[in-house]
C-alpha cells in the first residue's frame, strides 16, 4: 500500500534558507533592552511619547476613554509631582532643611515666643560686656519683666524668660519682645547688640526660588535656609 505523500498548502509560503529566525539567548535579549531602553526607568519625555503616539494611532471609531486618559494624565502628573519633591528634598539643601523641622532656630528679629517651657532668645554681642540687661515688653510696648544677665563675652549669646513679672505673676502664652542693653567693660560706653527671635521650625516649603523655606512658630513668616543664624 503506498502512503499518500504530504503536500504543503498553497498557502503557505516556505522561509528561503538563511531567512528564519535565530533562537532568542540571554546576550540577544540584554543587547535589545539596551538599544531600546527596555528595563530602565521612563522619564517624563518617554511617556509624552507614549502618549502622543497612542492619541496617533487610536480607532477614529472608538477612541480612548475620556476618563481613561483623564487617568493616565493624572498619573503623569502625579509621577511628575513626586519626583520633583524628591529631587528637591534629596539635594543638600533640601535634606539640611527637613532636618529642622521640631528644632529651634535663631533668626533676626527681637521677639520671644512664650511658652509652657518659657521663652528662650539669643543676641550677638560685638565684644565683650561687663554687664548686660535685657527689658522684656508686651505687644502694646508696655515693659513687663527684665534680666540682668550680667558680665558675658564676644559672640553670640543665649538667655530664657520664664513668662514671669518681677512680682512673681505668670503672663500668658504669646509673643513678647525683649531689648539688650550692654555695658562695654573696658570703657563707659556701650556694646552693639544683635538680637535674634528664637522659635521652632514646624515644616518645610519646596520649590521656592530661595531654595527650601521654613514656616516658623509665633506666626513668625517663613524664611530661606540661608537666614537661620543658629540651631538649637
Amino acid at each position: 500500500m503506498t502512503g499518500a505523500a504530504s503536500v504543503m498548502p498553497a498557502s503557505v509560503v516556505s522561509l528561503p534558507a538563511g531567512t528564519q529566525l535565530k533562537p532568542a539567548t540571554a546576550a540577544n535579549s540584554n543587547a535589545a533592552a539596551a538599544s531600546t531602553g527596555v528595563g530602565s526607568a521612563l522619564t517624563e519625555t518617554d511617556f509624552l511619547t507614549l502618549l502622543t503616539t497612542q492619541l496617533k494611532h487610536q480607532d477614529p471609531l472608538n477612541p480612548q476613554s475620556p476618563s481613561d486618559l483623564a487617568a493616565e494624565l493624572a498619573q503623569f502628573s502625579t509621577a511628575s509631582g513626586v519626583q520633583t519633591l524628591n529631587t528637591a528634598v534629596n539635594s543638600g539643601s533640601g535634606m539640611q532643611a527637613a532636618s529642622l523641622v521640631g528644632k529651634n532656630v535663631a533668626v533676626a528679629g527681637n521677639t520671644m515666643v512664650l511658652g509652657a517651657n518659657g521663652a528662650p532668645a539669643a543676641f550677638n554681642l560685638s565684644s565683650a560686656a561687663k554687664d548686660v540687661v535685657v527689658t522684656i515688653a508686651n505687644s502694646s510696648g508696655s515693659i513687663v519683666g527684665a534680666i540682668d544677665l550680667g558680665a558675658m563675652a564676644a559672640g553670640n549669646q543665649t538667655f530664657a524668660w520664664n513668662g514671669q513679672t518681677a512680682d512673681g505673676t505668670t503672663l500668658p502664652p504669646g509673643n513678647y519682645f525683649y531689648a539688650v542693653n550692654a555695658a562695654a567693660a573696658s570703657s563707659g560706653g556701650t556694646v552693639t547688640a544683635t538680637p535674634y527671635a528664637v522659635v521652632p521650625v514646624t515644616s518645610v516649603v519646596f520649590g521656592g526660588q530661595s531654595g527650601p523655606m521654613l514656616d516658623l512658630g509665633g506666626g513668625l513668616a517663613p524664611i530661606a535656609l540661608s537666614s537661620v543664624k543658629e540651631v538649637f
